[in-house]
């Protein structure tokens, strides 16, 4: 910052500055004064911008750093929460045991008592409710899953506590399952299937009454949060206290569970050695022997706590770490018999597994808050993980729509200044190099997915679609001349050529898209041509040109001679030149028209270009043929043949040589015109 403008930020920055005294003080000092403080005020403006830019780029990857930071933190805190609700079960149910009794464990029903258990009927109505939901067949294949409650609730935005959707909500005795209302139902099917959570890996947070915000409560769903709302201060209250009543019952089952199994395997054990030593031919029950493997095979240390390690690794966002547990457990699994236990244990992974999907999902879509500054190499990560989870076919969508976005803010970033060509060459210079480093990207991650190739191809020729809309709108839209055009159209040639290097070739899309706009504009450039021809050729007096003084024709011939038409034999008597106005005009706009042509040309368009040419010399040649048969210009008879001989001597050989330099044959149509041109001659 320079000396005047800091005394000036320490003057307005001080503690006592009174901004209306400033001002009458500087406005008694005149107007000279007050414009003079003007552009210092702007010029400190300005020092605090760029230092302000500058301290933003300097701290930028400590921003990233510190988002990742609190990231990892909120993971962190969120499952401190999780183990204090653990925590305050564990208290409960301790607190609630005899201390006095003899039994821990809470003994069986018998079989009449489980004729009178009101849950049996709740187990029988399961089926029946589950019915109205659409797509949770795999939610009633658990044994031993019971309905404890259900009931209407509103799902709440949790930022701007709005209503988002009506949801049906079903209590198991071991998960929350929500479903959401369907508008069109028909038959008995009244929900869809939403999600299912267990009831250890979620904590209910009461949410006080504010303003409108009502009856609402918090279910924190590892790794999400959401909110919703009951329909009277009863029924939330009914919500809270049958969902920390489940949870403490599932917490105490779950004990037992594990204590009976560990206490069976013991005893299974000791049965076995003392039988053995007396007869070893023994045979165990097979009922026995099935539960005991069961147990032997879910009795692993690493799979009990896998549940646990993969919500850790989802928390952390470490994605890696996560599949490399479901690959481990996947292999594990499908070694293991179809039993109700291991069906049970897989469930509870594959709710896990989808939790991680949406996860990785999430770290490729596009939001408003997530930076599009990143290239195709900072989604690879996400990429590589949901291949190796089976999600191929998701993994290359939500790629390809990720760079769709970062293209499309890249361009939106470019300004539009100075020439037309050069902002289309800094256009392409965002674009195909995106484009191919997309599809670089894309052949690492998905090299052994063939069946995204196509969508890959498909992908790159709707972008080609919406960046020639654009070209389309800078090129053809606006009043850029047909010299223009042609650059364009050939620079952007130019590009899709070097997108040959990774496989892919566009050049014929880009043809096909643009062929209606090139023919418009030949069209409408052959027309003006033909207008002007017409119109000089109505005050064509077949006179010389006559520039008054050596040095302004010498003038001309330079101007000329840079378009490729060399004048200087027809110099005469130092200011005159022997064609007419009219004929080096049209042999300009010829020699131009013919150079930008022969850029745009293709194969498909040979016709078109061919139909332009020849019919501008035609109109040339009548022009001709008629003042020949004026009975006006008897006396400039051998001056107009002079002027056509020019015309087929010099014009038309230039025009044969931009052919030659193309490698094309020179046209049949032009070559009869230009017969046409030696008979008049």
């Amino acid at each position: 910052m320079t000396e005047p403008s800091h005394g000036l930020a320490r003057v307005l920055s001080s503690q006592g500055f009174d901004p209306d005294n400033f001002v009458s003080k500087l406005s008694q000092s005149g107007e000279e004064e007050l414009l003079t403080m003007k552009q210092k005020v702007q010029i400190l403006a300005d020092e605090t911008a760029h230092s302000l830019k500058k301290n933003v780029y300097k701290n930028y990857s400590q921003f990233i750093e510190t988002a990742k930071e609190i990231s990892i933190l909120e993971g962190e805190m969120y499952q401190l929460s999780h183990m204090l609700t653990e925590q305050k079960s564990l208290m409960s149910s301790m607190m609630e045991m005899s201390l006095v009794s003899d039994r821990a464990i809470v003994e069986e029903p018998t079989a009449k008592e489980e004729d009178e258990n009101p849950e049996e009927e709740t187990r029988k109505n399961l089926a029946f409710l589950l019915e109205k939901v659409e797509g949770c067949s795999s939610v009633t294949e658990v044994p031993g899953r019971q309905l404890i409650h259900n009931g209407d609730l509103v799902e709440l935005d949790p930022e701007s506590l709005s209503a988002v959707q009506k949801v049906h909500c079903f209590l198991l005795n071991d998960s929350l399952m929500i479903a959401s209302w369907l508008p069109n139902r028909r038959g008995p099917v009244r929900y869809r299937f939403q999600g299912l959570y267990e009831l250890d890996s979620l904590a209910v947070v009461n949410v006080r009454d504010a303003g409108p915000n009502k009856n609402a409560f918090k279910i924190l769903m590892f790794p999400d949060s959401k909110m919703y709302q009951a329909d009277s201060s009863k029924s939330k209250r009914q919500w809270l206290d049958i969902l920390e009543e489940s949870k403490k019952k599932k917490a105490a089952r779950d004990k037992q569970k594990k204590e009976a199994m560990l206490q069976e395997q013991q005893a299974q054990a000791a049965v076995s050695a003392a039988v053995e030593e007396k007869n070893p031919f023994f045979e165990e029950d097979d009922s026995e022997s099935q539960s005991a493997i069961e147990a032997d095979y879910l009795s692993a240390e690493w799979l009990q706590e896998l549940p646990e390690d993969l919500d850790m690794c989802i928390a952390q966002r470490d994605f890696e770490g996560a599949v490399d547990l479901v690959e481990r457990v996947n292999h594990y699994l499908a070694t293991c018999p179809k039993a109700p236990a291991i069906k049970e244990f897989r469930s509870r992974i594959e709710h896990r597994v989808k939790q991680l999907t949406e996860g990785l999902m999430s770290e490729l879509q596009v939001s408003p808050e997530r930076s599009l500054r990143g290239g195709p190499r900072a989604a690879r990560r996400a990429v590589a993980q949901l291949i190796r989870l089976g999600k191929s076919a998701q993994a290359c969508d939500l790629f390809l729509k990720n760079r769709s976005a970062i293209i499309k803010y890249n361009i939106r970033q470019l300004k539009f200044e100075g020439a037309t060509s050069l902002y289309i060459r800094r256009l392409c210079g965002v674009f195909f190099p995106s484009l191919m480093e997309t599809g670089r990207e894309f052949l690492k991650a998905f090299q052994e997915h063939y069946g995204c190739m196509s969508a890959f191809v498909v992908w790159a020729q709707n972008e080609l679609q919406s960046f020639v809309e654009t070209f389309r709108r800078q090129v053809f839209g606006g009043k850029s001349n047909l010299t223009v055009m042609a650059d364009c159209v050939c620079i952007v040639r130019q590009s899709c050529k070097e997108l040959q290097m990774i496989g892919l070739d566009l050049s014929f899309c880009f043809e096909n898209m643009i062929s209606a706009d090139v023919e418009k504009a030949v069209t409408d450039n052959k027309e003006q041509i033909i207008e002007g021809i017409k119109f000089r050729g109505a005050e064509d007096k077949w006179r010389p040109m006559n520039h008054m003084s050596e040095k302004d024709c010498h003038k001309f011939v330079e101007e000329v001679s840079a378009v490729g038409l060399d004048l200087k034999p027809y110099v005469y008597d130092d200011c005159f030149i022997s064609l007419t106005v009219n004929t080096v005009n049209f042999c300009k706009a010829c020699l131009s028209l013919s150079r930008d042509l022969m850029t745009m040309y293709t194969s498909e368009q040979e016709s078109l270009l061919t139909s332009a040419m020849s019919e501008i010399f035609q109109e040339q040649l009548n022009h001709i043929r008629t003042s020949l048969q004026s009975p006006d210009f008897n006396k400039e008879h051998d001056f107009i043949v002079k002027n056509a001989q020019f015309i087929v001597d010099i014009m038309m050989k230039k025009i044969e040589t931009h052919y030659k330099s193309k490698g094309l044959a020179f046209p049949k149509d032009l070559e009869a015109i230009s017969g046409e041109f030696r008979k008049v001659k």
